[in-house]
């Protein structure tokens, strides 16, 4: 039976009449989306809001925003719970973590003392080492090293090309991504331990090991931050929030605490200038609507319009057709001296008389 004998008789095919086949379908999609509740139900956060009054993450230490580092301190409780979708990415992130674990182990590099926590309480500064790499071999200039600090990121694939050093992660366009290096930078100083690595897996790439030896003028730049964030909180005040950005501000939890977000460093507008923006807007939006117009009357390059070369009046509009003569420039790549070619073009314009 061929396809259009198919699409034209499905109940005979099916065995079914079409609206016995609808309500089938109908069933199994109520099927389909009662998995899916179950796996969003399973993974909804059901904690409650962890007490951190008294410390700075250094996961967090990477944030380019002081105010939400406060925040995370003075207005733990009030914190927005992880959405579902954020729940789906930390345990793919464990899922990784745990292979990458298992694989290095595999090949004799066991990842030792996983989770390891570690503080500096002048900087009431805490957190957790993803683990403590051996390095298999003696480094000349830090012998003393069996093993050093590890951590282990998965990136997104859309991002896996922008991530190959130390240095592009440092600059990258994702401030969660930025923040990277300060959080392993941070484990160095606490541990005293020259140098470290990250190693990162996206989906489908095979992981990258990137070394990163210890960044004194980052260290000085996120304990000045430390130390703003920890006189503000022991005021209870707040410091001024980062120029708003979608990025930054969208992600964040206290968005709903830090109003208004979007005049935050945005120049004051001429209320003046208001007809001139309003009639902005309204061209704006006539603009898509004038090109269809004149696709259809005139015509674009590929396709001629409806009244295309044609002359023409109607009421007070006058449709007026002209040939003109240009000379086209076809020139070959492989051909230096300048030559042309005469054309005629055709040029249609719709007017209304003055």
């Amino acid at each position: 039976m061929s396809p259009k004998d198919y699409q034209e008789k499905p109940e005979e095919i099916l065995g079914r009449a079409p609206a016995e086949e609808a309500a089938l379908f109908h069933e199994l999609n109520e099927i389909g989306s009662e998995i899916v509740q179950r796996l969003d139900d399973e993974r909804q956060d059901k904690r409650e809001p962890r007490d951190r009054s008294d410390i700075n993450y250094a996961s967090e230490l990477g944030h380019p925003c002081a105010k939400h580092l406060v925040y995370a301190r003075l207005n733990w409780k009030e914190r927005e719970p992880m959405d579902v979708d954020g729940a789906y990415r930390v345990e793919e992130g464990n899922r990784a973590e745990w292979w990458l674990t298992k694989d290095l182990g595999d090949i004799g590099f066991k990842v030792n003392e996983a989770q390891r926590s570690f503080g500096i309480p002048e900087l009431q500064l805490r957190g957790r080492v993803d683990g403590l790499l051996p390095l298999n071999r003696v480094v000349k200039s830090a012998s003393s090293f069996a093993q050093v600090p590890v951590e282990m990121k998965t990136i997104n694939p859309n991002y896996w090309e922008t991530t190959r050093t130390v240095e592009a992660i440092r600059r990258h366009r994702g401030w969660w991504i930025r923040g990277y290096p300060s959080q392993l930078n941070a484990y160095l100083y606490a541990s005293s331990t020259p140098f470290g690595f990250f190693i990162l897996k996206t989906f489908g790439k095979k992981p990258r090991v990137l070394p990163m030896i210890k960044n004194p003028d980052l260290w000085s730049a996120d304990v000045a931050k430390l130390q703003l964030v920890n006189a503000h909180v022991a005021a209870g005040t707040y410091p001024e929030p980062i120029p708003f950005e979608d990025q930054v501000c969208g992600m964040c939890d206290w968005a709903h605490l830090c109003q208004p977000l979007r005049a935050t460093g945005f120049q004051t507008v001429d209320p003046f200038d208001e007809p001139l923006l309003e009639e902005y807007l309204e061209l704006k939006k006539w603009s898509k609507r004038f090109e269809e117009a004149k696709a259809g009357l005139i015509g674009t390059k590929d396709k001629p319009g409806k009244y295309w070369g044609i002359n023409g009046v109607l009421l007070d509009i006058v449709i007026s057709s002209r040939t003109q003569q240009r000379t086209m420039y076809d020139v070959p790549a492989d051909v230096k001296a300048p030559f042309g070619r005469k054309q005629d073009v055709n040029i249609t314009t719709i007017e209304r008389i003055i």
